[in-house]
């Protein structure tokens, strides 16, 4: 009976001796990076799920503006869109911490605000966003290519699902930044010309305006605005009758739920009236 004893007695140490190297590979911290826009941590942390802490610099105000803490951390690897979104945010771009998406995008001012919800950039930006992530993490490269598949498929399903609720919705698009993905669910979405979209955006051409205003209201069409849209642009225009403002998602949003809400809201909305 002694030996049956000390017998059991050596297997369960020997089985938990087995099992430390797992409670410790367990305990190992995820590590933890940064990205500058908000929009940014979204899709990185839809790519990596659990395997890394994604914490983003800046989040939006209900305005649309970014909204920054007085005191950036500068001594964690940093995800930025390129040199000019580094820079903004006074990351050194030299930086061994710093990890750029692209060394020259060619787009400026408020056409940046118009790159998270265009669904024809989007693939691109993801697959920029795998490659960062895998050289950070490397042993989680296979699992990143999964949820890069992941990520392209549940595009195009959203997108569907956005023909499917707002195809036949008749809009004035006055939209700061969600207009391309408006126009990717739509052909009924009317958007004004760039230079008239300036002009109104610095308060002149006003009456073309007006006219634009009470075009919508004779044809029943709805008002769409959002966070970004200029104020010259939302002071004359938020009182139309069928007046609808998207806000800007909130701090640690899910890429996808914000996407599809955008388009729910419309639908319901314009079911309502």
């Amino acid at each position: 009976m002694r030996r049956r004893i000390r017998l059991g007695i050596c297997i369960v140490s020997a089985a938990a001796m087995l099992c430390i190297p797992c409670l410790c590979a367990a305990a190992e911290p995820v590590i933890t990076i940064q990205t500058t826009l908000p929009w940014l941590g979204s899709m990185a942390r839809f790519i990596v799920g659990s395997t890394i802490n994604i914490q983003q610099v800046a989040s939006w105000t209900d305005a649309g503006a970014l909204k920054t803490p007085r005191r950036i951390p500068r001594n964690i690897p940093t995800i930025a869109l390129d040199p000019a979104d580094a820079a903004a945010f006074g990351f050194d771009i030299k930086s061994d911490d710093v990890r750029l998406l692209y060394e020259n995008l060619p787009v400026a001012g408020a056409g940046r605000d118009l790159i998270p919800y265009d669904p024809s950039i989007l693939p691109f930006l993801s697959q920029r966003m795998l490659i960062v992530l895998s050289q950070l993490s490397p042993d989680n490269y296979s699992f990143y290519q999964r949820r890069l598949a992941e990520f392209q498929s549940r595009l195009e399903s959203t997108l569907e699902v956005g023909r499917s609720l707002i195809g036949d919705v008749r809009i004035l698009d006055l939209t700061g930044a969600i207009s391309p993905w408006i126009k990717a669910a739509t052909d009924g979405a009317v958007r004004p010309p760039d230079d008239l979209w300036r002009a109104w955006s610095g308060s002149t051409r006003t009456p073309e305006l007006a006219m634009a205003i009470d075009e919508a209201k004779k044809r029943d069409w709805w008002v769409l605005h959002d966070a970004w849209t200029p104020p010259p642009i939302r002071s004359r225009t938020a009182s139309a009758p069928k007046s609808m403002t998207i806000a800007p998602p909130p701090a640690d949003y899910e890429f996808f739920t914000h996407l599809h809400d955008i388009y729910l809201e419309i639908w319901t909305s314009s079911a309502r009236r």
